[in-house]
């Protein structure tokens, strides 16, 4: 369930992500949906962002809300989208510039505090899927592209994305 201070960052996001884009007007889908969005204007790139981390079980869940955004051409890059995203899911994360571009190092769980990073043991990171695939560039790398799905899945090299995304619990 939703609560006041969600709605308010939720919305906060949006509008932000409205004023960096510079494009629409910020809304939310009808029906009370979890998925944040810009208004659709007709210009500009689709491009549909998520979040999934382990739940207290370690069964995959949306850390943020799906994402649906509609993006100039020029105006931004992957990587300002998943920080825009990043902040729709109040979501304390950590990265870093290196030879390789911008490396996500770790997202801190909204369901225990836990912080999610390189597990040797597991062999689990912040895996980048650009249209459902494993990136073989880093999200510096990624051009952006109409009806783009950009996904940070907390996996093991490997994995493959959930079927349905969108059918996936949102994290409390």
């Amino acid at each position: 369930m939703k609560t006041p201070k969600f709605n308010i960052a939720k919305s906060i996001a949006s509008v932000a992500l409205t004023l960096v884009l510079g494009i629409g007007t910020a809304g939310c889908a009808a029906g009370g949906s979890e998925q944040g969005t810009v208004e659709d204007t007709g210009e500009g790139m689709h491009i549909t962002m998520a979040v999934i981390g382990p739940d207290a079980d370690g069964n995959p869940e949306l850390y943020a809300p799906e994402m649906d955004s509609v993006v100039a051409p020029g105006s931004s890059d992957a990587w300002e989208l998943s920080q825009t995203l990043f902040g729709m899911g109040d979501l304390t994360y950590d990265a870093s510039n290196s030879d390789y571009g911008i490396m996500l190092n770790s997202i801190t769980s909204p369901v225990d505090g836990t912080v999610l990073a390189w597990d040797e043991a597991t062999g689990c990171y912040w895996q980048l899927f650009v249209n459902g695939v494993a990136a073989e560039a880093g999200i510096s790398g990624i051009e952006l592209e109409d009806g783009m799905s950009i996904v940070w899945y907390y996996s093991a090299f490997g994995d493959s994305l959930p079927e349905d995304i969108s059918a996936l619990p949102q994290a409390a």
